[in-house]
């Protein structure tokens, strides 16, 4: 058991594992790792975020403005029940079709 155990060591070792000699991660070390790895995930992160709200607001999910549409299909209501008159009907028209 004892030699076993010797023989798993020898050929546990960094510079039997690593014949090249490049060292842990080709070099770069623990350094650039631990610099680099947190600004790439905050990076990705920032554009998963844009892009999903780039696509909320591209679908118009929760644009809910009342728009010149709506005003004037409110002036047309208010028309057909009877509270506006006629020429004060088309004088608000013109002027909600002008801007």
């Amino acid at each position: 058991m004892f030699r076993l155990g010797i023989l798993a060591a020898l050929f546990a070792t960094p510079a039997l594992a690593d014949a090249d000699g490049y060292g842990h991660m080709s070099g770069w070390g623990y350094g650039m790792g631990m610099m680099f790895g947190p600004i790439l995930w905050i990076i990705v992160l920032g554009l998963v975020v844009a892009g999903i709200i780039w696509f909320v607001r591209s679908s118009g999910v929760g644009d809910q403005r009342p728009g010149k549409s709506d005003a004037i299909s409110e002036l047309d209501l208010r028309f057909a029940k009877g509270e506006i008159e006629a020429d004060d009907y088309a004088a608000r028209k013109k002027l909600l079709s002008d801007t």
